[in-house]
C-alpha cells in the first residue's frame, strides 16, 4: 500500500510539472526580464499592437526624462499613412516636441524595424536606445535587433510596455493572448531553426 501511495504521489507530481510547463513555459519564454531602464539616446517605438500600449510607454519613458529622442518605427499597411507618421502626430499632441521625433516609416516587420531604426540611430550618432514592445514580442524582438544592430556599438535593452491582455503567467486564458503566443513562439522557433529573421 505505501508503495502505491508513493508511485500515485510521483505521478501526480510529474502531472503537476508537466501542466506547469505547458501552461507557464511558453511566457516565460517570450518576455523578458525587465529591469529599470537606464536614461539613454533614443527611445524606439515599433508598431504592431492595437491598444497602442507601446506608444503610450514610449511617449511616458520620454516623458519621464529617459530618453532624448524619440523613433517611431513602422511602415504603412494600407501604402497610406505611416504608423510612423501616425504616432508622431500623437506624440506632438500629447506635448512631445517635433524636433525630438525621429521617424522610421519603412519597417513592415521586426526585421525591417530593427535594420532601419539601426540606420536612424547611426546617421544622429545615437549609442544606445531603449526598445519599446509588446511582453509577449520582447525576446523574438531582442534576438532580431541584436542581430541587427551587430557590430554597430548601439547599447540597447528591451523594455516591454504594459499590455491591457496578455500576461506571461495567464496567456493561454484568452482566444486572442492565446493566438498572439502561438503566432510568436512559431517565428522564434523560426529564427532558432533558421538563423533567419524575415
Amino acid at each position: 500500500m505505501a508503495s502505491f501511495v508513493a508511485a500515485l504521489a510521483r505521478v501526480l507530481i510529474g502531472a503537476a510539472v508537466v501542466v506547469a510547463v505547458v501552461l507557464l513555459g511558453p511566457g516565460l519564454v517570450l518576455d523578458t526580464p525587465q529591469p529599470a531602464p537606464p536614461r539613454s539616446d533614443a527611445i524606439v517605438v515599433i508598431s504592431g499592437d492595437e491598444q497602442m500600449a507601446r506608444f503610450l510607454e514610449g511617449v511616458n519613458l520620454y516623458q519621464r526624462g529617459l530618453g532624448q529622442f524619440l523613433v517611431f518605427s513602422g511602415a504603412a499597411y494600407d501604402n497610406g499613412t505611416s504608423n510612423a507618421d501616425v504616432m508622431r502626430d500623437l506624440a506632438v499632441k500629447r506635448g512631445v516636441p517635433d524636433r525630438a521625433i525621429l521617424e522610421e516609416p519603412f519597417g513592415e516587420d521586426t526585421w525591417g524595424n530593427a535594420v532601419h531604426t539601426r540606420q536612424v540611430l547611426e546617421a544622429h550618432n545615437l549609442h544606445s536606445a531603449i526598445l519599446v514592445t509588446s511582453p509577449y514580442h520582447a525576446r523574438r524582438a531582442k534576438i532580431t535587433f541584436d542581430a541587427a544592430y551587430h557590430g554597430t556599438g548601439i547599447e540597447l535593452m528591451v523594455h516591454a510596455a504594459p499590455d491591457s491582455q496578455w500576461r506571461k503567467l495567464s496567456w493561454w486564458q484568452q482566444p486572442e493572448t492565446r493566438r498572439l503566443t502561438f503566432t510568436e513562439l512559431q517565428k522564434l522557433g523560426y529564427i532558432v531553426a533558421t538563423g533567419q529573421y524575415h
